[in-house]
């Protein structure tokens, strides 16, 4: 039996680097509880791409320093997925620097690449005789905004080419309007379908060859519109494909806020889990407003049945951030939180989230188990 733990975004602030003056470990000394697991997973939404391509100075362009990684390696995880819509911020320099560091740290890591042939190899990690696929996309790389387009494609997994280009649907655009851009360039499949097909195609591929050669494969999905709760059209399709062509999770994030998953015949599409780490501190002059952040956590338990059948039970936890005496945020089991301060509207808050996040049957476990 295996027991896997996947949490949302990570990423880091230039405030929060600034105070935190090179020691991170505050972000995660209260989030004990994320090391009951075997196999610990986040999406690290930042590079790590060392001082000489400048740390992160403007507000959506990220480099974090390499200290950060310490801190997250010593809260517990095992695995990072990097393809996410900031894993260009510094570039292909930024992509290469940053999976340097990662295995450096001892880390697995999925999304990003050095080579074709690295990326051709589907990772599978074997637990007690299971084995499982890890497979890592994103919708895009904020092309849009910093102007870096990839000159080796191979290098991130994308579910379509990059913003602006034909064939790219703008996740930032209105509800009906990407569902007008899916139905064109999707269903009705005009012209700009030929940009999109061999993205496609590459993605059936990556996950046929996991189904083949592993037991159970996890989709790590970075795809959606931003604070929104309602999911959008794109992210409705394309996980219905990842569905299709045979992937037996998909876990989501990008959106920074916990979305409703859906659960259908026993299959679930999570589609986002939301920030595990973020500095949600809302500045204004020499003042800042608190503004406060949920998220769920991800419990995937395996094993295999008599006949070599791989079973699997999923459940969930609620976590929030707090801010300590520096002013750093700090990942807390919103549990713990309620064991402190037994007040009406933490514990209002939690189960609001969890029934957004799973439904009423779900809602319902997480009430028991957090004694709400």
């Amino acid at each position: 039996m295996i027991n896997i733990t996947i949490v949302g975004d990570m990423l880091c602030s230039a405030r929060m680097n600034k105070i935190a003056d090179g020691d991170y470990h505050s972000f995660f000394e209260n989030a004990t509880k994320l090391k009951n697991c075997d196999y610990l997973v986040g999406n690290l939404e930042t590079t790590v791409a060392g001082e000489e391509l400048e740390y992160t100075h403007e507000r959506y362009s990220f480099n974090t320093p390499i200290a950060f990684l310490d801190a997250v390696k010593d809260c517990g995880f095992d695995m990072l997925s990097l393809a996410n819509n900031h894993c260009m911020d510094r570039g292909e320099a930024g992509i290469l620097n940053t999976l340097k560091n990662c295995k450096d740290k001892g880390f697995d890591t999925v999304g990003v690449y050095t080579t074709l042939e690295n990326r051709n190899k589907i990772f599978i990690k074997e637990f007690d005789g299971i084995k499982v696929a890890f497979i890592n996309y994103t919708y895009g790389t904020n092309a849009f905004a910093h102007n870096r387009f990839l000159d080796h494609k191979y290098m991130v997994n994308l579910l379509q080419p990059e913003e602006t280009k034909k064939g790219s649907i703008h996740l930032l655009n209105d509800y009906d309007q990407i569902a007008e851009d899916v139905e064109r360039i999707y269903i009705k499949q005009t012209d700009e379908y030929s940009e999109v097909k061999p993205y496609l195609e590459q993605l059936e591929q990556d996950i046929k060859y996991a189904k083949e050669n592993s037991d159970y494969v996890i989709m790590l999905l970075h795809c959606g519109g931003q604070y929104i709760e309602k999911v959008d059209p794109y992210s409705v399709f394309i996980a219905e494909k990842i569905k299709e062509f045979g992937a037996d999770i998909i876990v989501g994030n990008h959106q920074h806020i916990i979305q409703s998953c859906e659960n259908k015949d026993d299959y679930l599409k999570i589609f986002c889990l939301g920030n595990m780490l973020y500095d949600n501190r809302i500045e204004n002059g020499n003042c800042y407003f608190d503004s406060p952040s949920y998220n769920a956590v991800f419990h995937l338990q395996l094993s295999k049945d008599e006949n070599g059948k791989v079973q699997d039970k999923k459940s969930f936890s609620i976590y929030t951030t707090a801010f300590d005496s520096k002013g750093l945020p700090t990942v807390l089991d919103s549990a713990d939180v309620y064991k402190i301060n037994y007040a009406t509207y933490i514990k209002s808050q939690i189960l609001h989230y969890a029934n957004l996040f799973a439904g009423e049957e779900r809602y319902k476990e997480v009430q028991e188990r957090y004694e709400l």
